[in-house]
This record gives C-alpha cells, structure tokens and sequence, in this order.
C-alpha cells in the first residue's frame, strides 16, 4: 500500500472515531468501586473497576489519578501503567479475549437461590433440551 493510501484509510478511521462519544471526564469512586466515565454526548457510564483488566486489584489511591488521552478515546492510569480504551468500554470490552472469557466463566458459576430455583424448575420441564446432531 502507497503512503497516500494509507493516509487516505488513516483519515477515514479518524473521522469515524470521531463520531463516537468520548471521555469528557472521568473519575474513580471508591465508595461504589466504579469507574464514572461522562462522556460527550451527555450520557454517564459507570464500570465495576473488578470488571476492567489491569484495574481490578489497583489500590483506590492508584486509580484516582486518570489523564483522558487521545481527545477522549482512552483513559491512562499513570500510577498503574495503564491505558483503558473508552470505546471498548461503550462496547463492553473490559480486557483481552482471555479475561473476558473468565468474567463469562466466572458469572456461570455463581450460585445462588434464584439461579438454583430455576434449574429446579427446568428439570420438571425435562432439563435442558438436548444439542441436535
């Protein structure tokens, strides 16, 4: 690919991206032990920081400082070495295939009355139904 190609394709990225809604501010609230992300369409996200990768065991003091980068597509955690892309946020990608595949692994595991109460239920159905070959 030529340089003027690749300019052309780096442009036409840039102008989608910047469509998106991005940071306008960001801060850590320990209280809860989210992430509060404004972003500039007026709408707020808040994150479980034990969802986001990198973020999960940082110290309260650790995720207090955060810096909005790249005219708000990511947030860096200068005390952690982290940067935290706000648009996979938006899309509800907290980390790398792998952790998101244990945070699935890890929500199927859960017990708890209700989920046993409704596996009880479906077995007076019949169970699951079966795969068809």
């Amino acid at each position: 690919m030529n340089p003027q190609e690749e300019w052309r394709l780096a442009r036409e990225r840039g102008a989608e991206t910047a469509k998106r809604p991005a940071a306008r501010t960001a801060c850590y609230k320990p209280r809860t032990k989210r992430l509060e992300i404004t972003l500039t369409n007026g709408i707020s996200l808040l994150v479980p920081i034990a969802y986001i990768e990198g973020l999960h065991a940082a110290a309260a003091a650790d995720l207090r400082e955060i810096e909005i980068f790249g005219l708000g597509s990511a947030l860096v955690f200068p005390k952690l070495d982290e940067v935290v892309s706000v648009h996979g946020l938006i899309d509800g990608v907290f980390g790398s295939k792998a952790w998101m595949r244990d945070i699935g692994r890890a929500g199927g595991s859960v017990r708890s009355e209700a989920k046993s109460s409704a596996a009880r239920e479906n077995g007076k159905k019949g169970g699951r139904p079966r795969n068809a070959a």
